[in-house]
């Protein structure tokens, strides 16, 4: 009787979760599928709200310098920041990446950062090249022309104050780890007259435009002579922007600025002026890789 009794108790139970089963798996279909589409358009909202683009500005890389500090860092320094940013997930990108993601509809990594060097220093091609190409990143220099054009008539090869020369700037630009970009042909001073590329205030808009067409202008001809680059960023000097130079720089074919703005950019594909005036935040030496990036890359 106890054994009857148990075999019918089985049989009910698995009758009843039988029955629980195919009521339930309708259910859990619609809900998977909800999900689905709910994951997809929180998706499809964050690229509508903006991507987030954190830009790094470095400039020197020396072992060894008494020039260490703001704007000089070691190469030690820099290989700590990369393994930090590829262990924390992120891919680099370029400018061009950018661009296109906003005027092209292409897609950006999920966890995009841009590294930068300002001013063509010759020890960003000695130290940094290796240490770029070991990661597999991608970095954007910005040059000055007059500084280049020295160098290439006393190539000196001195990692403490030479820049590369128009040879090595296009060996940067075939290597596929640099985009080179505008940072102006001999306007990367301040002082009386003027305070980078920015258009002095007595300065009418006919003579800026002048100014920068012949200036900027002159370094896009040189580029595309000597390494058949033709850069669409233009890096401002010191970051000395000015509100009269968009229109100027957009005429002349530049799809976004660069500036020493510190804070982590919002790009959103609909607002295409969202590329001029691009911040970035500097890296100095002597601060920890961690504390360096722990709000800005977490």
């Amino acid at each position: 009787m106890s054994d009857l009794f148990s075999k019918k108790l089985i049989k009910y139970i698995l009758l009843v979760f039988t029955v629980f089963f195919i009521l339930a798996l309708p259910l859990v279909l619609i809900l998977s599928a909800t999900t689905s589409v709910f994951d997809d358009a929180l998706e499809s909202l964050g690229k509508e709200n903006g991507i987030k683009v954190p830009i790094v500005m470095y400039h020197g890389t020396i072992p060894k310098s008494k020039d260490l500090g703001k704007f000089v860092i070691t190469p030690a320094e820099l290989e700590s920041d990369i393994k930090y940013l590829k262990n924390h997930g992120y891919t680099s990108i370029t400018m061009t990446d950018l661009i296109n993601y906003v005027y092209n509809d292409t897609e950006l990594p999920v966890k995009p950062v841009m590294l930068t060097f300002d001013d063509g220093y010759y020890n960003n091609y000695i130290y940094a090249t290796p240490i770029l190409e070991n990661y597999n990143m991608k970095a954007v220099i910005s040059v000055v022309g007059e500084f280049t054009e020295a160098s290439t008539k006393i190539p000196e090869n001195n990692v403490q104050y030479s820049y590369v020369t128009w040879e090595q700037i296009k060996n940067m630009n075939d290597s596929g780890i640099y985009e080179i970009q505008n940072h102006t042909y001999n306007l990367h001073k301040y002082g009386k007259k003027r305070f980078g590329a920015k258009k002095n205030k007595s300065e009418s808009i006919e003579a800026y435009k002048n100014l920068l067409n012949s200036d900027v202008g002159l370094l896009q001809q040189k580029l595309k002579e000597s390494a058949g680059i033709e850069p669409n960023t233009f890096t401002y000097p010191f970051g000395y922007m000015c509100s009269d130079s968009v229109p100027i720089l957009k005429e002349m074919g530049f799809k976004a600025t660069l500036s020493c703005s510190e804070g982590v950019n919002i790009i959103n594909r609909n607002k295409k002026d969202v590329l001029y005036g691009l911040k970035r935040k500097n890296r100095p030496h002597g601060i920890s890789t961690e504390n360096f990036f722990k709000k800005f890359c977490p």
